[in-house]
């Protein structure tokens, strides 16, 4: 026979958690053996159930006490198939326990295949938005690059005004030395 500490160890939980474990159990209709100073004493197979317990607490949007259901209504399947007993009220309660968490379980499956797909989906956007921003971080340089050369050029002095409009005659050209003779 197993203490309470020694069914911690094998599932990994708490003292206290073993304890509500126990009494939800106990509650589902589950049998546990309580020893002459009144403690509870637990089996290998006890173990095998609370073992079966934590897994199904474990999933997300369990209660103990739906798990228990559970546990306790798979438990009365696998002895049923054994050696068949008479069908009592409780297992008709521990069916529907059972029917509700497949329905919730499938439910759950289908949340997180639309999950996986809707990360897959923000993955392409957020890989999306960095290509975008890439590309408004070139067209900003460039920008910023053309104002720079813009200010470059706009930034002479005012009395530079005739240098930009000036151009110094070739006058090595035949056509030039002769429109400027003409000038004169």
């Amino acid at each position: 026979m197993l203490g309470t500490k020694e069914i911690c160890e094998i599932i990994g939980v708490k003292p206290s958690t073993v304890r509500k474990y126990a009494g939800a159990l106990e509650a589902a209709g589950y049998v546990v053996h309580k020893g002459d100073s009144g403690h509870r004493e637990y089996t290998d197979e006890d173990a095998t159930v609370f073992r079966h317990l934590k897994a199904l607490c474990d999933q997300p949007g369990m209660t103990v006490e739906l798990a228990a259901n559970v546990v306790v209504s798979r438990r009365e399947r696998a002895h049923e198939s054994v050696s068949p007993m008479v069908v009592s009220a409780d297992n008709q309660v521990s069916e529907r326990y059972e029917e509700r968490y497949n329905e919730l379980f499938a439910v759950m499956q289908q949340l997180g295949e639309q999950n996986q797909q809707q990360a897959a989906e923000l993955e392409r956007v957020h890989k999306r938005m960095d290509e975008q921003n890439a590309n408004i971080s070139v067209i900003l340089r460039e920008v910023l690059d053309t104002r720079r050369m813009v200010a470059a050029a706009n930034d002479k002095r005012w009395w530079q005004f005739w240098k930009k409009d000036m151009v110094l005659p070739d006058l090595n050209d035949p056509e030039v030395r002769w429109k400027l003779g003409k000038e004169k």
